[in-house]
């Protein structure tokens, strides 16, 4: 089993990876993180941050570990100054992957503790807002891939079938336990991949076991999946070490190695070509 582990471990890339420096304490700066994936014979991560454009760093470490890519994103939060298409702009030309719509500045997120708080992407009419549909002129512009962070599930709806209008092809919901079956089968049928990660595995977060994060991804189609681990928490492993735990969760669950690998290596490698 090892030597299946390590072979699909060998080129995979994980599109949401954590590092810092960041005001939250994680467990290595990116410099660490890129050299534990670049042992381990990854092909590449997408470097994830809440508060800033990652673009700068990635590109750095691309110089100093040649064939491990790296990918750049921006997430609309509070600290970026949230819905921003002028930061968008910058941020796609200077090369970024991955344009995340708000996360830790939801609405949807913050509104539990703080109802009126928060960034909301639909106007009082229930459509996107004007500064959300420039952003997404944007992204397909640049051929940037779009994630749909932690907004509520209603708004993802509304901006991915705005998307999928406006010919956006490169699409992920992220946080899939958020939504009814009918929504994720909805959002499949517009082409967007689902994300699972396997921080949702880890005992502090313990949403699902790896068992049932298996047979949710072979309910929906490995083919309409992603696997990531959201991994740079201090008190879990490395990502790279996370990436290789939930390969092994998914072997000993029964799961075929060309579902696994579709996972891991050709669902994401479309996202970022």
């Amino acid at each position: 089993m090892n030597a299946e582990i390590e072979s699909l471990l060998n080129g995979s890339i994980d599109l949401h990876v954590h590092s810092g420096p960041e005001t939250k304490n994680r467990r290595m700066d990116a410099m660490e993180t890129a050299r534990y994936a670049y042992e381990a014979g990854m092909a590449g991560f997408a470097l994830k941050s809440n508060e800033y454009l990652t673009t700068p760093l990635t590109y750095t470490l691309s110089q100093i570990y040649p064939g491990l890519a790296m990918y750049g994103s921006i997430s609309l939060n509070s600290a970026v100054g949230g819905i921003n298409p002028e930061a968008v702009l910058k941020a796609a030309q200077l090369g970024t992957s991955f344009v995340w719509m708000p996360t830790a500045s939801a609405n949807f997120l913050v509104s539990k503790t703080q109802p009126e708080k928060g960034i909301r992407i639909l106007d009082t009419e229930g459509k996107l807002t004007a500064e959300t549909i420039e952003v997404l002129d944007i992204v397909k512009s640049y051929n940037m891939t779009l994630m749909s962070g932690c907004i509520s599930p209603t708004e993802t709806m509304e901006l991915f079938t705005s998307a999928k209008a406006l010919g956006l092809e490169k699409l992920v919901a992220n946080h899939p336990e958020n939504f009814l079956d009918e929504q994720l089968e909805q959002l499949v049928n517009l082409g967007a991949y689902l994300e699972f990660s396997f921080l949702s595995c880890m005992p502090l977060t313990s949403k699902i076991s790896p068992q049932k994060l298996a047979n949710n991804i072979t309910k929906y189609g490995a083919q309409n999946c992603i696997l990531t681990t959201s991994f740079g928490q201090f008190m879990n492993p490395p990502p790279s070490e996370g990436m290789r735990m939930a390969i092994a969760s998914l072997v000993e669950s029964g799961m075929l190695k060309e579902n696994i690998s579709s996972l891991i290596k050709d669902n994401p490698d479309r996202l970022v070509n």
